[in-house]
């Protein structure tokens, strides 16, 4: 590809202006939902490491019983 056929191909696509471009906003619902989500796949994580957790702890006190 020569020079001329890229400045050709850099002239097709129009620069965005941080201050001409906006984000879609999301609407309130979609929002919740989102956190929504969020807080349930941290519950569950938590509650996989608690229980393996005390998986650990009842492994750690059958050794030392030995």
């Amino acid at each position: 590809m020569s020079r001329e056929d890229y400045a050709e191909d850099q002239e097709l696509y129009d620069a965005v202006n941080d201050e001409q471009f906006e984000r879609p906003r999301s609407s309130k619902a979609d929002t919740l939902k989102a956190r929504r989500q969020v807080e349930a796949l941290l519950e569950e994580r938590r509650l996989k490491r608690a229980i393996e957790d005390d998986w650990y702890a009842d492994f750690d006190d059958e050794d030392e019983e030995e």
